[in-house]
C-alpha cells in the first residue's frame, strides 16, 4: 500500500471520523483507523462498535492499492502539526507505517486489517432521500426528551417511522415527549426503528454541514447514512416503542395562546426559587392573567405574571419547570399553543401554526 495525498484534505477527514476513537485495552484495535486504498479511493473508517464512520477520498495520483490499521490518535496529531499544504506519503512496509512529508518522517506500528471489525454486510429494506437541514431540524426539536440511562432500554433512542406518506421521529422519557413529522413526496418502504441515543448526537453532529442530499439505507439490525464523502452506520435498538398517539390530544378543545418570550421569562425568574429536588412550579390561568409561582424547601417563595388573552374556566396546574422551558428553547414562534388534557394529566404545546411539531408534557400532582 502507497500513496500521497494532500495534508489539509487528510487533516480534515480525520477529524471528522476520529470522535469513535476511545482507549481500549480489551481491544485494542478500536484505537485505531482502517485505512484502505483502491481504485483510486482512500477509505479511513473508525468504529466503536456501535457506530462506524468512514470516509472516502478520492486520489488521483499514481497508488498501490492495500489496507491496513494505524493508531488513530498518533496519525492525526502527525498530521495536525505537519505543515497544511504539504503532501503526505503514506507507505506500508513489513507491517510497518512510513510516513513522510517534507523534513519530517515517521514509522509506525500496525494491526491486521482482518481484525478490524466492520459492517461491510449491510443489507437494506427500506431507502429514500431527504435534506440534511431537515433531517437536522426533526433532530434538534425532539432530541432532548430521549431517555439517557432509562431501564427501559428502548426509550434510550428516538424513533423514525415511516407510515403513509409520513416521515415522523419521536422522543420519549415516559415525563415529556416530543414529535415532528414531514411529508415524504419519494415512495419508500415503511419502516419502524429506533436509533440508539448514542448515534443519534453523533448523527447530528455530522449534519452540522453545509445543505446536502442525504441517501438514507434501512437495514435489520442498523441504519446507514450516505453524507456528502461520508458513510455513517448505526446500530438500531431492538424493541417496542410506547404507543405514542394514546397520549396526543385532539384538538376538541380551543388552545390557550400564550407569547412564548413572557412565558419563558417568567418561568426563567420563577424557577430561581423552585424546589432543588423536584423543580416544580405552577402555573395558574384565570381572568386574562397567567400567573408562575414556586417555592422551596426552606419555604422561599416567588411569583411572576403576565396577561394572556384567556378568560375561560380557572387552570391550575404543576410542572417541571425545566421539561417546559427544553420545550420552549426548540420553539421560534411568537406564540404557542396549549392544550390540556381532560383529566388534567397532562398538557400538549405547539408552536403557533405549525401542527407537525408536537410536546406532550405530563404534570405533578398537587
Amino acid at each position: 500500500m502507497k500513496f500521497i495525498i494532500q495534508n489539509n484534505i487528510l487533516v480534515e477527514n480525520l477529524k471528522k471520523i476520529s470522535r469513535l476513537l476511545v482507549k481500549n485495552t480489551s481491544f485494542p484495535i478500536l484505537e485505531n483507523i482502517l485505512i484502505e486504498i483502491k481504485k483510486n479511493i482512500l477509505s479511513l473508517t473508525t468504529t466503536n462498535l456501535e457506530i462506524e464512520i468512514i470516509a472516502n477520498i478520492e486520489i488521483s495520483t499514481a497508488h498501490t492499492p492495500g489496507k491496513t490499521t494505524i493508531s488513530g490518535k498518533k496519525i492525526l496529531n502527525i498530521c495536525r502539526n505537519l505543515p497544511k499544504t504539504s503532501n503526505v506519503q503514506i507507505e506500508l512496509k513489513n507491517n510497518k507505517i512510513y510516513i513522510s512529508s517534507e523534513n519530517s518522517s515517521y514509522i509506525l506500528s500496525t494491526l491486521p486489517p482482518e481484525n478490524f471489525p466492520n459492517h461491510q454486510n449491510f443489507h437494506n429494506t427500506s431507502s429514500f432521500h431527504i435534506s440534511s437541514d431537515i433531517l437536522k431540524n426533526m433532530i434538534i426539536k425532539t432530541e432532548f426528551a430521549m431517555g439517557k440511562q432509562d431501564i427501559r432500554y428502548y426509550l434510550n433512542g428516538m424513533l423514525f417511522e415511516k407510515k403513509e406518506n409520513y416521515l415522523r421521529n419521536v422522543a420519549t422519557d415516559g415525563y415529556r415527549l416530543a414529535t415532528s413529522y414531514i411529508i415524504l413526496k419519494e415512495k419508500i418502504n415503511s419502516f419502524s426503528i429506533i436509533i440508539p441515543n448514542k448515534g443519534i448526537m453523533e448523527m447530528l453532529r455530522l449534519l452540522n454541514t453545509k445543505e446536502t442530499l442525504l441517501h438514507i439505507l434501512i437495514g435489520t439490525n442498523n441504519l446507514r447514512i450516505h453524507i456528502n464523502n461520508l458513510i455513517f452506520t448505526t446500530q438500531l435498538i431492538e424493541g417496542k416503542y410506547p404507543d405514542y398517539n394514546s397520549v396526543l390530544l385532539d384538538h376538541s378543545e380551543k388552545p390557550i395562546i400564550i407569547n412564548h418570550d413572557l412565558l419563558k421569562k417568567s418561568l426563567l425568574r420563577t424557577s430561581i426559587l423552585s424546589h432543588e429536588k423536584f423543580s416544580g412550579i405552577e402555573i395558574n390561568i384565570q381572568n386574562g392573567e397567567l400567573k408562575t409561582i414556586s417555592d422551596n424547601q426552606e419555604e422561599e417563595t416567588a411569583e411572576d405574571k403576565f396577561n394572556v388573552e384567556y378568560f375561560d374556566k380557572i387552570i391550575e396546574i404543576s410542572i417541571n419547570v425545566y421539561y417546559i422551558l427544553d420545550v420552549l428553547n426548540t420553539i421560534n414562534t411568537k406564540n404557542i399553543l396549549l392544550f390540556l388534557n381532560k383529566c388534567q394529566s397532562s398538557i400538549q404545546i405547539e408552536p403557533e401554526n405549525n401542527s407537525s411539531t408536537v410536546y406532550v408534557i405530563m404534570l405533578l400532582k398537587r
